[in-house]
């Protein structure tokens, strides 16, 4: 069972003998790019105007993220509280609270992240105590940002797409299918691409999948050790095998006679 997450979309594709099953393909319109806009449109709510700095949200959205063991729990712990009250765990958020430095250009062409510090001031009242522009740091403070943005992974109802999560689409893939493969497909789950890069993906997935999977199979989610490169060296690898690919391809004549959905065939292996 393939699960490829990447900029604009995540699709999930059972494998037979090295063929996909078609019936039992699903996609998720959720990838890199939806997350990102959606993480620009929250800090821009909340923080700075960020855009048209859509790739420096793109490089705090890889440097921050991660994804929720008890998003519920997370959630507690980044409330600030009622108005007038804050509660005294906000200021860290237990831990979950991380500063990212933005660039500046002069001293620093690429931000970073630490550990949020409450005290730490911005630029005005740096300069406000006599400090030099230049001394002074842009931050950002990033508190449920963190897990609330790559969870629309498996909750894109979050955002109003009417759509199922990675995990529930795994499980309609498999309805696709005999029960007999099922335990076979759930054992060898492979994730591959950007997204599967995010911290705590591959535990969560399993988590969530085995929640819903049946009790008697077992559930093994794997990334290889590349997950961003690994299609490309499978595309790589297949270029090098003539007699494969030859099987394979798609003349200009058939894809102007039968059109795309040829070469889905050819590579159904019908």
């Amino acid at each position: 069972m393939l699960i490829d997450s990447g900029y604009s979309h995540t699709t999930i594709t059972p494998l037979l003998q090295g063929r996909p099953l078609h019936s039992a393909v699903r996609r998720l319109d959720v990838g890199g790019k939806l997350m990102t806009n959606y993480l620009t449109r929250l800090l821009s709510l909340r923080q700075y105007d960020m855009r048209n700095d859509t790739y420096l949200v793109n490089e705090i959205k890889e440097a921050t993220s991660y994804l929720s063991r008890d998003f519920k729990a997370d959630m507690e712990r980044t409330w600030k509280g009622p108005r007038g009250d804050r509660r005294e765990i906000y200021a860290t958020a237990g831990g979950i609270a991380k500063d990212y430095i933005l660039p500046d250009y002069h001293n620093r062409s690429k931000g970073y992240v630490r550990d949020h510090d409450p005290t730490a001031a911005g630029k005005l009242k740096q300069m406000s105590t006599g400090k030099s522009a230049e001394a002074a740091e842009d931050i950002l403070t990033l508190r449920n940002e963190r897990f609330t943005v790559p969870e629309l992974l498996f909750k894109p109802t979050d955002i109003g797409l009417r759509q199922s999560g990675i995990a529930q689409l795994v499980m309609e893939s498999l309805s696709c299918l005999p029960m007999g493969l099922w335990p076979g497909f759930l054992a060898n789950i492979v994730c591959v691409g950007g997204n599967s890069t995010i911290e705590g993906f591959i535990v969560r997935l399993q988590m969530e999948i085995r929640a819903l999977a049946p009790a008697e199979c077992i559930v093994r989610v794997a990334r290889p050790d590349n997950p961003i490169a690994s299609t490309w060296k499978g595309g790589a690898k297949l270029a090098t095998d003539e007699e494969t690919l030859s099987k394979l391809s798609v003349t200009k004549q058939e894809y102007n006679e039968y059109d795309a959905g040829w070469v889905a065939r050819r590579f159904g292996g019908k």
